[in-house]
């Protein structure tokens, strides 16, 4: 990072801590029980952003009519305005709406205004609330930066040790993103812990001072799940809880989003694929009957509270892929709802698969093609930092911690790392969240045998709020694999800057882990430049 970049991030540091203290003191935290008529509780977001189209989302709290108003300038006085676009928010719905804006400008600034209005008595009205996005530049098009922010992992724990939204302050690590001004927040997954609730009082020995404002919920794997209305009301506030946050508002109003899902959207290292919950640490869970609505619920109030371009012929189709520029494609991926068993053995008769031959497919079709400087792909798993757990030693990723590991789904990935090499796919980065640390892996390893080595990065980031791991994991041992930095026990989220440099005048990408008090960590930031 250049000294200028330094000096901006302590200026934004300062003026971050001076806003968090105001709202410590003055700015109430929106409570989501406390309905009113037409109430906004969980704010609005842009999301799912090309260079011509973008996603407005926001929820009301009764029937009624969400309205859209937007326009390229801060300045609605004019008559230049575009037409206000409408839809309706129903129970069938859960009072969430999701307008499309299309025919945008590329790489521009809009600004939207959301209110909702009573379907018979246009009168009667909620507030407003107003937000901006920056469109994707053309795919033809070279543009000075490209500047992002990736997180995930948000109030989830162990049992009566989660670390939800702290009384009086919240999730203040929001505005702390809110600050660096990305062009848009990649949440990686886990925006919810919807087998995790949130007391008031907790007992976590690594933070004594921390008191949850309490959510009005349990843990969904304590609800019968074949009563959906429950279940589906117990994830309902879940979002509701988290989505009441201001510093989070605040931080989806000033950018937009692209929303991914992990496992705990549903519960802990599910398989969306499969029957039952793979009996891994909890056999009582394993034998509970109606897993597939849990699944089915889960996924759809994902969509409900994302503001996601529906697949029209696949509704519950979460990967996607989005290009800003020459110099970014962004792949988004989906690490549980085609994945086999996780205690399924690991040979070739199995096929075992974590993402699913469609999924990979298109991901390698994707990166064949693409003509970007940079290839990201936004796991929410990661590949080299392994994360296997009970007695037989499952993996929940790519990442196995042992070369004789015969539960892990490493054949799908060294399958998929050879591609990348025979190809000669450049400048490939994995970013991550889900380990509850913060870690940088450089990979060079010749997968396909031709004495030229594949070099990939993996970037691990989080936990956003949560619990964190008192020491990082050890890399993958299998994959030739350097860790270039690894801290655990502190909150914190990654940045990436794609820049030109005068060094060499090629986009560099600019890694950074910044923590939950807007400081640069140490060791964290990388200078990749592009490989030709």
């Amino acid at each position: 990072m250049t000294i200028i970049n330094k000096i901006n991030y302590i200026i934004l540091v300062f003026v971050t801590i001076l806003s968090g203290t105001i709202f410590l003191f003055f700015s109430p935290q929106l409570s989501y029980e406390q309905d009113t008529p037409l109430a906004m509780k969980s704010g609005i977001a842009s999301g799912d952003v090309k260079n011509d189209s973008a996603i407005i989302w926001s929820r009301s709290n009764s029937d009624s009519i969400m309205n859209v108003e937007y326009r390229n300038s801060s300045s609605f006085n004019n008559s230049s305005s575009n037409p206000i676009l409408k839809t309706e928010v129903n129970p069938l719905t859960n009072y969430t709406g999701h307008i499309k804006l299309i025919n945008l400008e590329p790489n521009t600034n809009y600004y939207y205004t959301v209110w909702f209005s009573d379907i018979n008595n246009s009168n009667i009205k909620s507030e407003n609330m107003s937000g901006k996005f920056k469109t994707a530049p053309n795919t033809d098009s070279d543009v000075k930066q490209i500047n992002f922010i990736i997180g995930g992992d948000l109030a989830g724990s162990s049992d009566n040790k989660t670390l939800c939204r702290q009384v009086d302050i919240g999730y203040p690590v929001f505005s702390i993103m809110k600050a660096v001004n990305p062009d848009f927040f990649i949440f990686n997954g886990d925006q919810i812990y919807a087998d995790f609730s949130c007391p008031e009082n907790i007992t976590n020995p690594s933070y004594p001072y921390w008191k949850n404002i309490p959510g009005n919920f349990s843990s969904v794997n304590e609800v019968n799940w074949n009563d959906t209305a429950s279940l589906y009301n117990e994830f309902l506030a879940h979002w509701e809880y988290n989505r009441g946050d201001f510093h989070l508002q605040n931080l989806l109003k000033s950018t937009s989003m692209y929303s991914q899902a992990d496992d705990h959207e549903v519960t802990d290292n599910y398989g969306g694929q499969w029957e039952y919950l793979n009996p891994h640490y909890d056999s009582d869970l394993h034998k509970k009957s109606g897993y597939p609505n849990l699944v089915k619920t889960g996924i759809d109030v994902f969509f409900k509270y994302s503001p996601i371009d529906r697949n029209q012929t696949d509704p519950d189709k979460i990967y996607r892929m989005f290009g800003w520029g020459k110099d970014l494609d962004l792949f988004l991926l989906d690490a549980h709802s085609y994945r086999s068993l996780n205690n399924m053995s690991d040979i070739p008769e199995n096929n075992k698969t974590l993402y699913g031959k469609e999924q990979l497919d298109w991901l390698k079709n994707g990166l064949a093609n693409s003509n970007a400087t940079w290839k990201i792909i936004s796991n929410p798993v990661p590949i080299t930092l392994p994360d296997c757990y009970g007695e037989m030693g499952e993996c929940n990723s790519w990442a196995t911690n042992s070369s004789l590991n015969q539960l892990s789904f490493t054949k799908e990935r060294n399958q998929f790392l050879k591609f990348l090499d025979l190809n000669n796919i450049k400048n490939v980065i994995f970013i991550t969240t889900d380990v509850h640390f913060a870690g940088t892996v450089k990979v060079e390893k010749d997968f396909n045998n031709d004495t030229d080595r594949l070099v990939f990065y993996e970037m691990a980031s989080g936990p956003l709020s949560t619990n964190t791991r008192n020491t990082p994991n050890p890399v993958d041992p299998t994959l030739n694999a350097k860790s270039l930095y690894s801290e655990s026990a502190l909150f914190n989220f990654g940045h990436i800057n794609i820049t030109a440099t005068k060094s060499d005048n090629s986009k560099h990408l600019l890694y950074d882990v910044i923590d939950s008090n807007g400081r640069l960590r140490p060791g964290s930031s990388l200078d990749i430049a592009p490989m030709n």
